[in-house]
């Protein structure tokens, strides 16, 4: 079983999909996610976009938003924000898949290291899923919530720019592999 998944994950086919779909969603979807989320969410006040904030400071947050922007926000999280941390996440397992299995096809480690790359994703559904339940709970102010939307929300963009920042770099290492051997072959 495990094998099948990676011979899936690391297939050509596979990655040229889930890059497909990845740029699909840059491209179609998050520009026209953005343009809404601009209407309603308050300056300085977006969860997703930021890098690091304190709990106190989410709290804050949270209590910048009007019921509308509240209920909009919560809406976007559960619809679109579901799928793009699963497009991201398959993009970046199917290129480090891939990639490794050519540039270091002896590394016992491989589908660790690249499984390692669903901490992304994962910490994006923590950081979804804590300001939810801050922005459901206004009035009330969950420091737990604040807490760990403040974590996930970091960890979040540690993982995701290393597993997107490494899918490119590890997608042009396969690349001059695949360049060297075919130099090699050609001698």
């Amino acid at each position: 079983m495990v094998n099948r998944i990676r011979k899936l994950l690391s297939s050509p086919l596979f990655l040229v999909a889930s890059g497909a779909l990845f740029v699909w969603f840059l491209s179609a979807v998050l520009p026209a996610q953005s343009a809404m989320a601009k209407a309603w969410t308050p300056e300085g006040a977006n969860f997703d976009l930021s890098f690091f904030y304190s709990p106190s400071r989410a709290l804050d947050m949270a209590a910048a938003y009007t019921t509308e922007g509240r209920l909009a926000y919560i809406a976007a999280r559960w619809s679109f924000d579901l799928v793009w941390p699963i497009v991201y996440g398959l993009f970046v397992l199917s290129a480090w898949s891939f990639s490794l299995g050519r540039v270091a096809p002896g590394f016992r480690g491989r589908d660790l290291v690249a499984g390692l790359t669903l901490l992304g994703p994962a910490f994006d559904f923590v950081e979804n899923i804590s300001a939810t339940v801050l922005l459901a709970s206004w009035p009330g102010r969950p420091r737990l919530a604040a807490l760990t939307a403040s974590i996930g929300t970091s960890l979040k963009w540690i993982f995701v720019i290393i597993g997107i920042g490494g899918a490119f770099v590890l997608l042009f290492l396969a690349g001059l592999d695949a360049l060297g051997r075919k130099r090699r072959e050609g001698r």
